[in-house]
């Protein structure tokens, strides 16, 4: 005669701690790679760039490398006459 096989008894308080545990480690995981993702990040990275501080910064630079700038900024000119308010002006203060 054929035998029939047990099937094993889990216990309830291995599949509470399997089904607590698991998900708790794969969060915490997650946790800690968004944590640093800026290194990881860097770390598969094609291009070696030197650290710039904030994620947010560098991007700003990117951008500002990118874009055209003027050969020589124009000075501002006071006229006269606001020149003479302006120093009346601090002249009343003082």
């Amino acid at each position: 005669m054929a035998r029939k096989k047990r099937a094993k008894k889990k216990s309830w308080l291995k599949t509470a701690l399997l089904y607590t545990f698991v998900p708790l480690t794969v969060w915490f995981f997650a946790f800690i790679a968004w944590l640093y993702w800026d290194d990881i990040a860097r770390i598969f990275s094609r291009d070696a760039r030197p650290e710039h501080g904030a994620a947010g910064a560098s991007r700003y630079r990117e951008k500002a490398d990118k874009e055209p700038v003027p050969a020589k900024l124009p000075q501002e000119r006071i006229l006269d006459d606001d020149r003479e308010r302006l120093e009346e002006i601090l002249k009343q203060r003082q």
